[in-house]
């Protein structure tokens, strides 16, 4: 039976989602402000504009800017041998600081001193290429009986946002779709048989999966597509549909370095990622708290309140600090009721609170800060999604279930990409375990019969702004990496998703840990503000089974440009 405290809170937020009427928000002019650098140098001219608007404005000397904008609108900025870049505006945009990048030449011919340079033929580009590697040896080109076509990395496009698009024109696709490829990027090399999808399965630097990960284009050595049943024999029933090979640059130079170096990947890793320092140590007024008698510590909070109100770093740090350093959780929860009163109206800033009541256990706390973003933002899909996990981790399965249903009936769709993969694996995994004890109505039906919904690990980011930027790493046993990149300059279209539905969340799945170690790492590259960027990692260890565990942990992300290592998986025995 539910409380009457939630069934008014549910009536409420019925009205919310099924009116017009979008609360919290303003169409009124806002002014925005920041700096445009180049490699770290102001950038002056640069011209800003609000897209399909007659607001305009250019950087000075310093590079700074200010315009008006109000939400929604696209602001753009142009400057000459540059990539444009379009940034939405938001609820809460009031600083955006921005790097822009020089333009790639796309030109296919270059003239030197007025002669055409040659392009190579396609034998010749052949022949650099006579050796593939892949996770099961290595295949020699010239004396194989199988037909291999082979792309150069300098032959693919690299305007494209995933290696898919890159390989446009030059591999024949079966299937439905743009070019035979699926809505959840699978693709099939051979015609679909009656009993068999024939999905492709990628080799990219020995880690092998069905789903497309991201990769920079412009890093690709080579891609070899692979399509006789008889050379995919090695990789199982998996590459029955074929394998498409993918040899990085980094890669190679990796091999390299391991043989000089004569390092183990614990040493060589240990230097190319920092550990993760937690967030409440190099502060001016930590240090005066840490030297206080315990009994003297709130008081002295309360004094250091009157500078440091309007800040919510010192609120979540002296939280922190209150917690997990002097062990007084009733403080720091005191702490964190002071920030929600001061922050109530910004819902960046209740992100990361909610975030940090999630990482203490505290359920209902998180319930109620969940609801208040939703009140905020009620178009954004995140915050549909957020408050129904919410209640399924407090128990309220049927609460829990009725928010994935909003979601869907404010047209989001359950793809295999961003929120909406996240939503429909937890959709899947509420329907097939709570079923039974809750009062769902509706019929979920899984998107195949080999659907299983496991796995070794379950990672699901979450950060606070929509802006942040940042690159993934992930590296696995056999000191293979793969990574993921959401930033502007690499991957603009899920950026521009991420904006169009409203989500700030990525999950990512590995299914097998028994062959050792499984590192995930962070470079935190900013989020054009003067404030961190708060990332919440839940991470599930095997997933969808009766032995399923959870942890939650939030980071704080500060640093620039510096790799932190983030989790270190041990075996999954």
């Amino acid at each position: 039976m539910q409380s009457k405290n939630t069934s008014i809170r549910l009536t409420v937020l019925l009205f919310l989602v099924a009116g017009n009427f979008i609360f919290g928000q303003s169409s009124s002019l806002r002014k925005i402000s920041g700096y445009v650098t180049h490699n770290k140098i102001p950038l002056q001219n640069v011209h800003v504009s609000v897209k399909d608007g007659s607001r305009k404005s250019v950087t000075d000397e310093k590079g700074y800017y200010f315009i008006e904008a109000s939400k929604r609108e696209i602001i753009q900025f142009s400057f000459m041998g540059m990539t444009q870049i379009e940034i939405v505006v938001e609820d809460v945009t009031k600083f955006l600081n921005v790097k822009m990048v020089k333009e790639v030449n796309s030109l296919s011919e270059v003239l030197v001193k007025g002669n055409k340079k040659e392009k190579p033929s396609e034998k010749e580009k052949l022949s650099k290429v006579s050796k593939i590697s892949t996770v099961n040896g290595d295949i020699d080109v010239r004396n194989t009986p199988y037909n291999i076509n082979i792309i150069k990395g300098e032959d693919l496009w690299f305007g494209a946002t995933d290696l898919i698009e890159a390989m446009r024109g030059r591999v024949i696709f079966y299937g439905e779709g743009w070019d035979g490829i699926e809505m959840n990027k699978r693709i099939r090399l051979r015609p679909r048989t009656i009993n068999s999808q024939n999905y492709a399965i990628w080799d990219i630097d020995g880690f092998v999966t069905e789903d497309l990960i991201y990769v920079d284009v412009a890093d690709v050595d080579y891609i070899a597509v692979i399509r006789s049943p008889a050379a995919t024999v090695k990789y199982g029933m998996r590459g029955s549909g074929g394998v498409i090979v993918v040899r990085t640059k980094s890669t190679r130079r990796k091999k390299r370095w391991k043989k000089e170096l004569k390092e183990v990947r614990k040493s060589l890793y240990a230097y190319d990622a920092m550990a993760y320092k937690p967030r409440f140590f190099d502060t001016e007024y930590m240090k005066k708290l840490d030297v206080v008698p315990d009994n003297e510590l709130y008081d002295l909070y309360k004094t250091l309140l009157s500078k440091h109100k309007n800040s919510p770093d010192f609120y979540l740090d002296v939280s922190d600090f209150f917690r997990i350093k002097k062990g007084k959780k009733k403080l720091s929860l005191k702490v964190l009721d002071d920030m929600e009163k001061v922050f109530d109206k910004n819902p960046e800033i209740l992100k990361a609170l909610a975030y940090t009541y999630d990482a203490m256990g505290e359920k209902k706390r998180a319930i109620d800060t969940y609801y208040k973003i939703i009140y905020l933002r009620p178009s954004y899909a995140q915050s549909f999604r957020d408050l129904a996990n919410a209640y399924v981790k407090n128990k309220q399965y049927d609460e829990g279930w009725d928010m994935y249903m909003r979601y869907l009936q404010r047209g989001h769709k359950l793809e295999n990409k961003g929120i909406e993969q996240i939503v429909y694996s937890e959709m899947h995994s509420l329907y097939s375990k709570k079923k039974e004890i809750s009062e769902i109505k509706e019929a979920f039906i899984p998107k195949d019969n080999e659907d299983i919904n496991e796995s070794d690990l379950r990672i699901v980011l979450e950060w606070n702004t929509s802006e942040a930027e940042f690159n993934l790493e992930f590296v696995d046993p056999r000191l293979y990496t793969s990574t993921y990149e959401n930033s502007l300059e690499k991957n603009s279209s899920r950026i521009a998703d991420q904006k169009s539905k409203g989500y700030s969340s990525e999950e990512f799945f590995v299914y097998d840990t028994s062959g050792g170690d499984w590192l995930i790492n962070i470079t935190y590259l900013g989020n054009k503000k003067y404030t961190p960027t708060y990332l919440k990692a839940a991470v599930y260890r095997n997933w969808g089974r009766k032995n399923q565990t959870k942890e939650i942990r939030v980071f704080k992300l500060t640093q620039l440009n510096y790799k932190i290592q983030l989790f270190n998986f041990k075996p999954n025995l």
